[in-house]
């Protein structure tokens, strides 16, 4: 990309000018080891065209919209269709969270996503549900919560996203949308969808996760059939390489389990999605973002001969970090969420949550809600960042560090593929535990430094006039309800169209059928989920529980 000449010329002079200020550091008794980003990256003190001298502009970098998509998706970026605003919503019951998604949108939110407690195997009238109702996310039981859920919400209008795979949830919202007179082929949203591993391969019938990718694949063309989730496996603790290379190596499994299903790979993959984080460190969070859209690109075409240019498209929404949120004066993290959410904007997010700076504490309160919507909105409207594509690209620092994640993302996704399929999850799971331990001990020995945590963290500054965060409370009166619903529901069902959909769905769990249509008649029977996981239990003979695969869920 530079003249190979001048690039020595820079190279040399810089190896002479980072000696005179490797010796102010040393005497001004700066660490050796300090230039480093949060993951442990090496750092320059400054970079230069030597850092980058060896880019192929086209083959590297190239335009928005053109492979690889290292500077993003689309031709025309913002300009033309804004990130969706989708705060993640789940408070006591359907009809709070209702509510506070009403509330939402009607100050800006576009995006419906809401953390729900439908993916256990228990009902709200369970001795084992006591005390969790209502509590990390809004209570389902059965189709008559879901309809609550989205009172007075347009499923034409917005996109929907699924938090968790609950195959339950995925068809009571089929069942809604055919009750409104809407064809599936309509919808546009999302799941977070996954391929567990193990077992007769990936292909296997009765693989709830490849069933979603082979039901929306084939019916659902505006849905994506699978969000690879590795922000909560972030907030575990790993570093941004392990983030791109675990979300590459899910990525490819869920594909290679669809290709195994007899599926198209550029049709699954245009419908791929990712679910990513965004930390503190917000040089290396933007190049995060460049790095794996350029190594999935890349992915796709290599191992899978994708030749349409959209199954290349490396898609994805941000929710802002919660391990860098802190109790210890929380009105900080309004500032740690708008620097994660300029990163993701910078980064070419295709959606994001913000989180609210009280959710260390509790449930958000609507006030914190509210403003981590603002945020988004003053990163988009005030900034001026939208208005460029990929306004960091050329940046020598930022192009060195999307060229090192990318690097170190690829070495690691081999070593995955080199294991078995369960031990390569294992080891993922390992290598967190192993960098969260490293982060904390950082933390605790000051080597990272945490505002109102390890320094400025004097007592006086909470009582200096600070606004008190009181948050949201837990009503038990929720539980009350909800189990109300739940009988109300049952007295009003068929009672010999709920046996025979319970019939239908243990028949075709033992013949591994696809489960998506027979779980549709069940929910539109009223089955609840606790009874559709007993069904399951018994044919299969295993207990049902959600997947522990997917550590990053």
């Amino acid at each position: 990309m530079y003249d190979p000449a001048i690039v020595a010329d820079i190279a040399a002079r810089q190896a002479a000018w980072e000696a005179l200020v490797r010796e102010g550091l040393e005497a001004a008794g700066v660490p050796a080891g300090a230039g480093r980003t949060q993951s442990g990256l090496p750092l320059r003190p400054l970079y230069t065209p030597a850092d980058v001298g060896d880019h192929d502009y086209l083959a590297d970098l190239g335009f928005p919209g053109e492979f690889p998509f290292t500077r993003g998706v689309r031709p025309t970026g913002y300009h033309t269709k804004e990130w969706t605003r989708r705060q993640v919503v789940g408070l006591g019951t359907a009809e709070e969270t209702n509510a506070r998604l009403r509330y939402l949108f009607a100050r800006g939110q576009t995006g419906f996503s809401v953390c729900g407690m439908g993916y256990t195997n228990y009902d709200s009238d369970s001795e084992h549900a006591e005390g969790f109702v209502g509590r990390g996310g809004v209570w389902l039981d059965t189709l008559a919560d879901v309809e609550t859920l989205f009172d007075g919400l347009d499923m034409r209008a917005i996109t929907i996203n699924q938090i968790g795979s609950s195959i339950p949830v995925f068809a009571m919202i089929l069942a809604l949308a055919e009750r409104r007179g809407i064809p599936w082929a309509e919808l546009r949203g999302t799941i977070q969808n996954w391929v567990e591993p193990g077992g007769a391969g990936p292909e296997r019938r009765g693989n709830g996760g490849v069933d979603i990718l082979e039901f929306c694949t084939r019916r659902m063309p505006r849905w994506n059939s699978a969000s690879i989730s590795v922000r909560n496996t972030r907030d575990q603790g790993c570093t941004a390489p392990q983030e791109v290379a675990f979300g590459c190596f899910q990525g490819v499994y869920t594909l290679g389990a669809g290709v195994a299903r007899g599926l198209d790979p550029d049709r699954v993959a245009a419908r791929l999605s990712f679910f990513l984080s965004a930390e503190n460190d917000f040089l290396e969070e933007v190049a995060k973002y460049r790095a794996m859209r350029r190594l999935w690109a890349r992915l796709v075409r290599e191992r899978f001969g994708a030749t349409d240019p959209r199954a290349c498209m490396l898609r994805f929404h941000v929710q802002t970090s919660a391990l860098a949120l802190t109790r210890q004066q929380p009105l900080n993290n309004v500032a740690r969420a708008a620097i994660h959410a300029l990163a993701a904007a910078l980064g070419g997010a295709q959606s994001m949550s913000v989180n609210s700076f009280d959710e260390v504490l509790a449930t958000p309160t609507r006030a914190a809600a509210t403003l981590s919507l603002r945020t988004q909105q003053i990163v988009a409207y005030e900034t001026g960042v939208t208005k460029v594509l990929d306004p960091l690209g050329g940046a020598f620092c930022i192009e060195a560090l999307t060229d090192q994640i990318e690097a170190a993302a690829r070495d690691l996704l081999a070593k995955l593929e080199a294991q078995p399929d369960r031990d390569a999850f294992a080891l993922m799971q390992e290598l967190t535990r192993e960098e969260a331990y490293r982060r904390q001990r950082a933390i605790d020995a000051g080597e990272i430094k945490v505002v109102g945590v390890n320094c400025f963290a004097d007592a006086a500054d909470e009582a200096d006039g600070a606004p008190r965060v009181e948050p949201l409370r837990y009503d038990p009166a929720w539980r009350d309800k909800q189990v109300r619903r739940l009988e109300a529901t049952r007295r009003a069902r068929n009672p010999r169209q709920a046996a025979d959909a319970r019939g239908r769905l243990g028949a075709a769990y033992r013949a591994r059928e696809n489960i998506v249509l027979p779980m549709l008649e069940a929910v539109k029977a009223s089955l609840s989920i606790g009874e559709i996981a007993r069904v399951r239990e018994e044919a299969l003979g295993e207990p049902f529980r959600p997947t522990t695969w997917n550590f990053g869920r």
